[in-house]
């Protein structure tokens, strides 16, 4: 089960998850996501009342994958794509102080908050291989979610497959797979915790990841098929009226 789809906006939003994965195809990015439902009712609340739901929601994700990702950029899309709010070079330190405000600031319900992370991963070098290096990766990664009017709430964690894949490190007999998904696994099951919901949407925009509820079953292969990016619908022929024939 996807989001509700509220009226189709002008601007660029995905509207839920298929939207989400379709726009990932067509960046040529193959991704795997895990999400929840949140069934909340979202009429009984008020804009303030919205939007601190949303601040909550970050605030559990962020504290279930600490260690694990750092906030990048940020948009936040107001009902029905009113307003759209970017934030970029964002400070792991000051973000949610960042975000409160932003909060602070609004009069409408939040509609969509999309946040994109990078991934600190601890991997091994070929000059000193007893001792994991910290570094920030840029690969594909993002929490989004949905609530507010007309729907009832959302999210989503995405991440690209190469950190769990078949891929090896040079110098290295372990496959990226089995240093990165342990840790993956462990923050999912922290999420659920945080959140008290368990994740029930797993979804890729390729049939070749093993995806389960905790990550990666096994390592992704090292070169996987996206699904095809969908096809826009035939337009319409035009078909005149009377009023639109001279005699």
């Amino acid at each position: 089960m996807v989001p509700k789809t509220s009226p189709a906006p002008r601007l660029d939003v995905p509207t839920g998850l298929d939207d989400f994965l379709n726009e990932s195809t067509v960046r040529q990015q193959v991704i795997g996501s895990w999400g929840f439902n949140a069934n909340a009712n979202f009429s009984k609340m008020t804009s303030e009342e919205t939007n601190v739901w949303f601040f909550e929601q970050v605030f559990n994700f962020l504290r279930s994958f600490f260690g694990l990702v750092v906030p990048d950029n940020l948009e936040i899309t107001t009902y029905n794509a009113k307003r759209r709010i970017p934030r970029n070079n964002l400070n792991a330190m000051t973000f949610l102080d960042e975000l409160m405000l932003i909060l602070k600031g609004l009069n409408e319900p939040i509609w969509v908050l999309r946040l994109n992370l990078s991934i600190v991963g601890f991997l091994r070098t070929d000059f000193n291989p007893d001792e994991p290096v910290r570094i920030h990766i840029q690969e594909p990664a993002s929490f989004v979610v949905w609530g507010g009017p007309d729907e009832t709430g959302f999210q989503t964690f995405s991440i690209g497959y190469r950190l769990f894949s078949v891929q090896a490190l040079r110098g290295e007999h372990a496959l990226l797979w089995s240093m990165n998904q342990p840790l993956l696994q462990k923050a999912l099951q922290k999420w659920e915790h945080q959140s008290r919901k368990r994740i029930e949407v797993v979804k890729s925009n390729s049939e070749d990841l093993p995806l389960y509820r905790h990550g990666f079953s096994k390592p992704a292969p090292a070169t996987p098929r996206p699904k095809a990016a969908p096809q826009e619908p035939p337009k319409e022929d035009f078909i005149p009226g009377l009023d639109d024939l001279n005699f």
